[in-house]
């Protein structure tokens, strides 16, 4: 596949003051319409949307609003790479026949169409998230077409072992295009080496999907969390705690795997060719150190799966 795309968001803040003037800033639009009354065409480099609403109104394409589409059908987007920009065209222009919705939400952003949605997607804004938290609580604000990410600072200490200390904050997890579900998780920062990770709610996996969602209750559900990270610290220390088990080299095979899968690194390749396996805690630090290599975009990701290791 060679194709250009106009470029998108990947901003980072550390202030809410200065997030929520960029998005303040966001020339946006939302167009309700037909999936009928859209059409998609290139100019052989460059993917663009028509949108006939009493008039034709043509807009460049992000790479956001084309991995939608094929989303919303499971197309297997690694296969794009074989594909011609013809043919991704005519793929995009069946799948926008193929919807059976009355109407579509398209939303453009500068100008350029970021993403597509049904009618039945509710949308969490992530101005309203920033204005939830706390200003002097913010540690992070990060902002893509493909999802947001808002860090709270490690205001609780817990030490799961002699001189090991983790700081205890949370982190939350939204896509105003549809590419995630919305997500609180507590976020913790090894300070020895300033490894983070982000570890899944014990009382139950905070996860709400979009579609057919009650904002509301997840505005409600960040005012909670905001409240009683306290009530958590000792529960994570336990779960830190309880890492310090063997590990199965088929289970850090697995786990490589995931991390291949997800960001196409292949981070664990010389832990598997010795002969001793780590513990999960040893394993556990090692991702989440090896992750600060990347860029931000991927080093979440692995944080995420690191993470996902912590078992209450």
């Amino acid at each position: 596949m060679k194709m250009k795309f106009v470029s998108g968001k990947n901003e980072l803040f550390k202030s809410s003051d200065s997030a929520l003037d960029y998005i303040k800033s966001a020339k946006r639009e939302n167009i309700k319409t037909s999936p009928d009354q859209l059409h998609i065409n290139n100019d052989g480099k460059r993917l663009y949307l028509e949108v006939f609403n009493g008039k034709v109104r043509q807009f460049p394409m992000r790479e956001s609003f084309m991995l939608k589409l094929l989303k919303w059908f499971s197309f297997p987007s690694h296969q794009l790479k074989i594909l011609d920009i013809d043919t991704i065209t005519s793929v995009l222009n069946d799948y926008l026949l193929a919807i059976k919705r009355l109407y579509v939400n398209v939303k453009i952003e500068w100008g350029e169409a970021l993403t597509i949605t049904s009618d039945k997607y509710c949308e969490i804004e992530d101005g309203q998230i920033i204005k939830r938290l706390d200003p002097n609580s913010i540690d992070m604000i990060y902002l893509t077409d493909f999802a947001s990410f808002f860090r709270t600072k490690t205001k609780f200490d817990i030490a799961p072992f002699p001189d090991d200390v983790f700081g205890v904050g949370l982190n939350i997890v939204n896509s105003e295009t549809g590419f995630k579900a919305f997500q609180i998780n507590n976020y913790l920062l090894r300070y020895v080496c300033s490894n983070g990770a982000y570890v899944k709610d014990f009382e139950d996996d905070i996860k709400f999907y979009h579609y057919d969602l009650f904002a509301p209750g997840v505005y409600e559900m960040i005012d909670y969390k905001v409240n009683t990270v306290k009530e958590r610290v000792d529960i994570l220390k336990n779960q830190l705690t309880g890492m310090n088990t063997g590990l199965k080299r088929e289970e850090v095979q697995k786990l490589n795997q995931v991390i291949f899968h997800r960001t196409g690194a292949k981070l664990l390749v010389d832990i598997l060719e010795n002969d001793r396996m780590p513990t999960k805690y040893e394993l556990f630090n090692i991702i989440t150190h090896r992750a600060k290599e990347f860029e931000l975009a991927k080093r979440i990701l692995i944080e995420e799966i690191a993470g996902g290791m912590v078992k209450y």
